[in-house]
């Protein structure tokens, strides 16, 4: 494997978490989310009155949904290696990533058509909001089959040394157990399963963001090793 390849993508899946931290924050203002009983004029001025704000974010936030794809090429470059010749559980990840990270960019598109023209209507406005919103946190399924795929193929790794400690495997599993909320935001607009609550959002955030980070830097550390090469 190319020397710098994996670490490449290690960073670049640090920077679009980085990225998409910015976005949501200093230029959406949506960390939280706002809650799904906003009034409907509150939620349209939310949007309505920061169009540059809401379109810079968006910029932002498909830049770093294009870098998580670079970032998940080379965990699934490593998910290979652990895997072996034969591997359908490495491609099925390489498959379904799309399912989680797309909507992200999609994400982004829809916020930014909420300012794109100024005279959309208050209604319009709160349903391509809504939208975005959805795109961030509903990923739920997707996100369970990836990441407990991902933890069996590391805790299955067929090679002397393994590649990441086996300890990052359960905590995939775990992750992936801990998105399933995200999917039940539709039936919730309060409480811990609404789409700015606890376990819809808070919770698979925060554990997102530490596995992320735990991800690159076991990806960074395997190619320091050589347990890449051959």
């Amino acid at each position: 494997m190319k020397s710098g390849s994996i670490r490449l993508c290690a960073y670049a899946g640090l920077t679009a978490m980085t990225l998409m931290f910015i976005a949501m924050w200093p230029f959406w203002h949506i960390l939280p989310p706002p809650s799904p009983n906003m009034p409907l004029e509150q939620m349209a001025d939310h949007f309505r009155l920061r169009p540059t704000s809401i379109i810079t974010g968006g910029v932002l936030m498909m830049l770093g949904a294009s870098l998580y794809f670079l970032f998940f090429g080379g965990l699934v470059a490593c998910l290979k290696k652990m895997e072996g010749p034969v591997a359908p559980l490495t491609t099925a990840v390489a498959l379904i990533v799309p399912f989680g990270f797309f909507p992200l960019f999609a994400m982004a598109v829809f916020f930014i058509e909420s300012v794109f023209r100024p005279g959309l209507s208050s209604e319009t406005i709160r349903v391509l909001a809504d939208l975005g919103i959805f795109m961030l946190v509903i990923p739920g399924l997707p996100g369970l089959i990836q990441f407990v795929t991902t933890g069996f193929i590391i805790l299955g790794d067929i090679n002397p040394q393994p590649i990441f400690p086996r300890w990052i495997g359960y905590f995939n599993i775990w992750v992936g157990i801990l998105s399933i909320p995200g999917c039940l935001v539709a039936y919730f607009k309060t409480g811990p399963f609404a789409w700015n609550g606890i376990l819809a959002f808070w919770v698979p955030a925060v554990i997102f963001g530490i596995l992320m980070n735990v991800t690159a830097f076991a990806m960074i550390n395997a190619e320091k090793r050589g347990a890449l090469n051959g």
